[in-house]
């Protein structure tokens, strides 16, 4: 694990066996206890490095961001910030699908340990006040496409691992024809996220094409 935290060689078998339990048994079934079986430990030797569930999950966190994030830096001058943040949302969404329920985790996490979704943040807000965007709008739109991706994905992994109704039986009946319209377009999920966080850039744009204006009257 690169991180930007002191992970001693302990720890870090503790949360690679965490988030290999993740894979296996999804958010709600994960405990310490089966944490420490799978290491072959008693549960007081997680205890002794994570003093709860909690504060493993926010460690957890800050490991699945890693994996995409850990190198990534603000905006370039060269690049627009529509063009940063879509590259840099797609790999949040990324590192959070690379596990199962991935999105729960790292959406539950506290800012410190899971530093690099604080360091999201600060540089989401320094590339996109560098473009000459208002800080009040930059955190609006920051915050907007963070949490969207949050909804999308968590709501993506919830589908992937739930039995769902009998979906035919209920929109067969002709009462919801716009419903049985999209189920025709059949958008792939890479495709209906993109869709979704260009509208949140576009959005974006207008208000600051449209700050700029009034401030030039």
């Amino acid at each position: 694990m690169k991180n930007n935290l002191e992970i001693n060689d302990k720890q870090n078998k503790i949360i690679e066996a965490a988030l290999e339990l993740l894979n296996e048994k999804g958010y709600n079934e994960l405990s310490l206890r089966d944490i420490a079986k799978k290491l072959d430990v008693k549960a007081p030797a997680i205890y002794w490095h994570f003093k709860n569930k909690a504060m493993l999950l926010d460690y957890m966190a800050e490991y699945i961001l890693q994996k995409e994030l850990g190198d990534f830096e603000p905006r370039k001058d060269e690049q627009t910030w529509q063009d940063w943040l879509t590259y840099n949302i797609n790999l949040f969404r990324k590192a959070m699908l690379s596990y199962r329920d991935g999105g729960r985790v790292v959406a539950g996490a506290h800012l410190f340990p899971a530093v690099t979704l604080a360091k999201f943040m600060e540089y989401s807000l320094v590339s996109l006040c560098s473009s000459g965007m208002d800080i009040k709008t930059a955190t609006s739109v920051m915050i907007t496409s963070i949490r969207y991706t949050f909804g999308y994905v968590i709501e993506e992994q919830s589908d992937k691992y739930s039995d769902k109704a009998p979906e035919d039986n209920i929109l067969n009946t002709g009462n919801f024809p716009n419903l049985m319209e999209v189920m025709r377009i059949g958008d792939t999920e890479d495709t209906a996220f993109k869709l979704g966080l260009e509208l949140i850039i576009v959005g974006g744009s207008e208000v600051m094409s449209k700050k700029a204006s009034i401030e030039t009257k």
